[in-house]
């Protein structure tokens, strides 16, 4: 029997404030505005943007079953103010719906998202198997980040816990010095049992999607993610089933190249029982940064 969806009440805070900017607030026709799951970072996360923008396009068009979107990270954002997304139709044929979403800020358009719409039809059917892997008890993705970014904290000290809950299978490349293959498994879930909403479990993957997209692109290189400037360049998405982000999903990752100050990740996701629901992509910026004078970065 599945489990009943968490009462509000009952979420997990990290859980309860995305889902909270992922209710947009319409702002006139075809435009839609958000604000930030966590207001006090230094930076706006990418993935958020990405969800509210697929949300937006959903709220705007009552299309439900995305098949693909396609985005470009133009500018930095801030959480010091919120965002505005405008959607625009671009065409509905009998079977598709194409729409394109710009979210922008004061500094001008920060995200460029195409999505496109596949109404339900039946087709051959296959996929890539899963991987066998042991039960999600590996390392957590926030501990590994607080190390590398506090050395010497405790391992249980309280630390940022993210809205999604993910767990390597294997170590944490992103954040070690040491030589591995470039590839990585992790298993992911949000925190918290919700409603069988297959376009706010779509969001959640593109949120989830850019934590972990990029893990294994470091693996083949001895430096962890703070000795260089990174930055998510654009990100893809191909739905191929509804599925569930509050029960646990393996994201399978490989990176097959790095060049020019950037390196491909790639992503298949599968359910629990081995079923491939969405693959992903994304590129992004790996620039080693220079000592500063007297040896500091």
């Amino acid at each position: 029997m599945r489990e009943a969806a968490t009462p509000a009440s009952e979420l997990h805070p990290a859980l309860e404030r995305l889902l909270g900017v992922l209710k947009l607030d319409s702002a006139g026709e075809g435009v839609w505005q958000g604000g930030h799951a966590n207001a006090g970072a230094q930076h706006l996360f990418g993935g958020q943007v990405l969800a509210q923008g697929l949300m937006a396009a959903h709220r705007e068009s009552g299309e439900t079953l995305c098949h693909s979107l396609h985005a470009y990270f133009l500018k930095r954002g801030t959480t010091q103010e919120p965002i505005r997304f405008e959607v625009m139709r671009l065409r509905r044929s009998r079977t598709f719906g194409t729409y394109q979403v710009t979210a922008s800020q004061s500094v001008g358009p920060i995200l460029q998202l195409t999505l496109s719409y596949h109404d339900a039809e039946s087709g051959p059917v296959h996929q890539l198997p899963m991987d066998e892997v042991g039960p999600p008890q590996g390392e957590a993705y926030e501990r590994a980040l607080l190390q590398v970014m506090t050395p010497g904290a405790r391992n249980d000290e309280a630390v940022f816990e993210l809205p999604v809950e993910i767990r390597s299978v294997g170590e944490l490349g992103l954040f070690s010095s040491g030589l591995n293959p470039p590839n990585a498994r992790a298993w992911m879930r949000v925190r918290g049992a919700l409603p069988a909403n297959p376009v706010l479990h779509q969001c959640l993957f593109a949120y989830a999607s850019d934590y972990a997209i990029f893990i294994p692109t470091l693996n083949p290189h001895p430096a962890p993610i703070t000795a260089f400037q990174s930055a998510s360049l654009d990100h893809a998405i191909w739905f191929h089933r509804a599925f569930r982000m509050d029960e646990w999903t393996l994201f399978e990752l490989d990176s097959p190249v790095a060049s020019g100050a950037r390196g491909v990740g790639r992503g298949l996701l599968y359910t629990r029982h081995g079923v491939l629901v969405a693959s992903c992509v994304q590129e992004g910026l790996l620039r080693p940064l220079k000592p500063a004078a007297g040896g500091r970065r």
